[in-house]
């Protein structure tokens, strides 16, 4: 038996078990109607989509109340639960199944009622998912997702937290070893990659046996694509050709294949950010009692702490997502009109204060090492005290020190974001949501003057014969649920772009130079663009038809004459513009020239890399590193530049500039010596097209490793070891030539 089929086997298991559990999520979405009431779909992708958060809320839980549960308890019960889940709901609905089964039925005929426009959005909407879906399984199914630097240093954490079961370690934000940067931000991503981990044989953790946690990871794409197809069916009011169209919109999103690449914790905040959104769709501020109303806050707490543990991004999106929602709901509330709009405000308020108190809990780290080192850095490496000179170009070439501390003009930076890679998505979301903003202004100024008008008349027949009260209210008709929704989805769309194109910069809050000079920490906000888009041009086509009403009596009304059929060609022109729209995004997304940050142009070469074929893309890239360290002394170190080896070395490396290491990139060449034996190091392991090429080589260390004799230093494309200790050479050498 290979690794791979080893790996494999655990993988299936893990598969076997989050496949279970979003189903019963989904399913109990569905069955409740939770945050999307008119599409039971859209509940269940919205439920399928939590899995992974509420995964890490149940590791979190453990590692808080029963750190050292035995491993059965950590991975068998939440599958163990969903099955338990499904049991009941199906139980509970035994007499109710052959209802439910011609309403699927129905349902399902409904679905398949294609006019010409919508097949023909279907058909290339079908295309570009058979162009990006074997892409996605292959790349998002292998190990190779562990290569980028980050993802590595989260696995090595969650290693060592599966070895140790220490919540104290993954919290700890100043890291006095060596081994790690000291994050800021809440270990959600660690404990949601210990759940994969721990789905192992045994007592081990971590390679070969790891293949569940790659797959954990892989699967947080295909979370972020049901979330967003829920967002697209609640917004559109599951408009066929609209979400189909959505789902070319996908593709065109920029830089988003590189992000998935290159940082997996991107995807985990991109998914969090959209299960809010979609949470708050559906959640009414005002409840009956105290216990829903207690209900609500606890919700908003847990929400908004899941939301901002993710990621500290997070922290300049997610309030602007809430006051997005407290907004919508008063403007609701005044729209229709039948009193209370204050209780409204004041009941949103309280909840929105709930999910502030949730989002500050999970920023507890950020303000802890602002306290302690006067900075809000997401890593400690930011505050290392030195002044060396490839500390100063490695600040301002890698974290963009000066352009992302910048505070951006807003009329300036508004194209610079909007328009990145070209992306047409960011520019006509921005202003659809603008334009979507006016229309349910106008809207609801209309409905209160429509009703103050009948108010009037109605007191001018009452007559004057005494006091008469007089209280008109609208209904919740389809009118009124297209506009709500447009109007919440254009708040969230301007909200949460303001933070990101400098309107919002103070000297304490100021993040949009981190947005202009880091564009992947905007792609949350272009799938949201790629939503308003799509939920504009849906509340355009449900008004079509009384527009052309209108249009057709005021011609009639001056007596002009209409051709024969052209009311019918009208009346399907919005069907026909969306088709036109689908061809243009696949073509755009697809062709050679123009639009070359589309995901499916990015991702072409996935299919033909044989390491991704194999799945021996991470042994080819650290079988040297693994073979070296596994042959090395135990009372030897290894000293490594970047964080991301720490999985490969199972945590066993230091790290070069962390503090406790970092003075010897400092020092002259007679004390880099003595140093080394003081740090008992066996080995230096560096990447030659980061490291060495651009930071380490403007040190007086790389001095002293240059004159090392030329067997002691052993390169490949991807790494470079100096072996310090000669004996480790012919390993090195061995191991060399067996990837050879």
């Amino acid at each position: 038996m290979t690794w791979l089929d080893l790996g494999n086997g655990w993988r299936n298991l893990f598969l076997l078990s989050v496949l279970v559990q979003a189903a019963a999520l989904g399913t109990l979405f569905a069955a409740r109607r939770w945050f999307s009431k008119g599409s039971r779909l859209a509940c269940f992708l919205t439920g399928a989509a939590a899995t992974p958060l509420l995964e890490y809320l149940w590791m979190l839980a453990l590692a808080f109340l029963w750190p050292h549960a035995p491993k059965l308890v950590y991975i068998g019960v939440p599958p163990l639960a969903a099955c338990l889940l499904l049991a009941i709901l199906l139980l509970r609905r035994l007499r109710q199944i052959p209802a439910l089964f011609r309403r699927g039925l129905a349902f399902a005929r409904r679905l398949c009622r294609f006019d010409k426009p919508a097949l023909i959005a279907l058909c290339f909407a079908l295309c570009m998912v058979i162009l990006l879906a074997p892409v996605c399984v292959r790349f998002l199914s292998s190990m190779n997702c562990a290569l980028s630097n980050d993802a590595g240093e989260y696995l090595a954490l969650a290693h060592r937290y599966c070895t140790d079961r220490s919540i104290g370690e993954l919290l700890e934000k100043n890291e006095t070893e060596g081994h790690f940067r000291g994050h800021s931000h809440f270990p959600s991503m660690e404990l949601y990659m210990s759940y994969g981990l721990f789905h192992t044989g045994g007592d081990s953790f971590g390679y070969p046996y790891d293949k569940p946690a790659f797959t954990a990871i892989g699967l947080l794409l295909f979370y972020t694509i049901a979330a967003y197809g829920a967002l697209l069916l609640t917004f559109c009011r599951e408009k066929k050709g609209w979400v189909l169209l959505g789902v070319l919109l996908f593709n065109l999103v920029p830089n988003l294949y590189s992000s998935i690449a290159s940082a997996p914790r991107d995807l985990w905040r991109i998914l969090a950010i959209l299960l809010s959104v979609l949470a708050f769709a559906g959640l009414q501020p005002r409840s009956r009692t105290a216990g829903r109303c207690l209900g609500k806050l606890l919700f908003a707490f847990v929400l908004c702490f899941t939301v901002m543990s993710t990621h500290v991004v997070c922290f300049v999106v997610l309030p602007f997502v809430v006051i997005a929602w407290v907004i919508w709901r008063w403007l609701e509330s005044l729209m229709l009109r039948r009193g209370g709009a204050g209780r409204t405000l004041l009941s949103a308020v309280g909840v929105a204060l709930a999910g502030a108190a949730g989002t500050i809990t999970a920023y507890l780290g950020n303000l802890w090492c602002f306290r302690q080192w006067g900075e809000m850095s997401p890593w400690r490496l930011m505050t290392s005290f030195t002044d060396a000179p490839w500390y100063d170009l490695y600040m301002k070439i890698e974290y963009k020190l000066e352009e992302t501390t910048t505070h951006l003009n807003f009329w300036t930076a508004r194209n610079d974001i909007l328009l990145s890679y070209a992306s047409p998505v960011g520019i006509w979301g921005f202003r659809l949501a603008l334009i979507g903003l006016m229309a349910g202004l106008v809207f609801l100024f209309y409905r209160r003057a429509a009703l103050r008008r009948q108010s009037q008349t109605l007191m001018m027949e009452a007559g004057q014969d005494g006091p008469t009260a007089v209280y008109l209210a609208f209904q919740e008709d389809d009118s009124f649920r297209t506009v709500s929704l447009l109007l919440f989805c254009s708040l969230c769309t301007l909200l949460t772009a303001a933070s990101m194109l400098g309107f919002l910069d103070t000297p304490l809050y100021s993040f949009s130079g981190s947005f202009l000079k880091l564009p992947r920490y905007t792609l949350q906000w272009f799938l949201m663009a790629c939503v308003m888009i799509c939920a504009a041009l849906a509340a355009l086509s449900n008004s079509w038809p009384k527009l052309c009403g209108w249009a057709k009596h005021w011609l009639r009304r001056r007596q002009w004459h209409i051709p024969a059929g052209m009311g019918s060609f009208l009346r399907r022109l919005p069907a026909w513009f969306c088709a036109l729209l689908c061809v243009l995004s696949m073509v755009q997304g697809t062709k050679q020239t123009g639009y070359a940050a589309s995901f499916y142009r990015n991702s072409r070469n996935v299919m033909e890399n044989d390491d991704l074929l194999l799945d021996n893309g991470f042994r080819k890239h650290y079988g040297l590193m693994m073979a070296v360290a596994d042959a090395l002394p135990e009372d030897e170190t290894i000293l490594i530049t970047q964080s991301g080896y720490q999985y490969p070395l199972k945590g066993k490396g230091y790290l070069l500039q962390s503090n406790p290491i970092a003075s010897i990139l400092n020092m002259t060449e007679e004390e880099i010596p003595g140093e080394l034996e003081r740090l008992r190091a066996g080995v230096i392991i560096t990447s030659p097209s980061f490291w060495d090429d651009r930071y380490l080589i403007r040190s007086t260390l790389s001095d002293y490793l240059s004159k090392l004799p030329p067997e002691q230093i052993v390169e490949t494309e991807a790494l470079r070891l100096y072996m310090l200790d000669s004996s480790l050479v012919p390993i090195a050498q061995a191991a060399l030539a067996a990837q050879d």
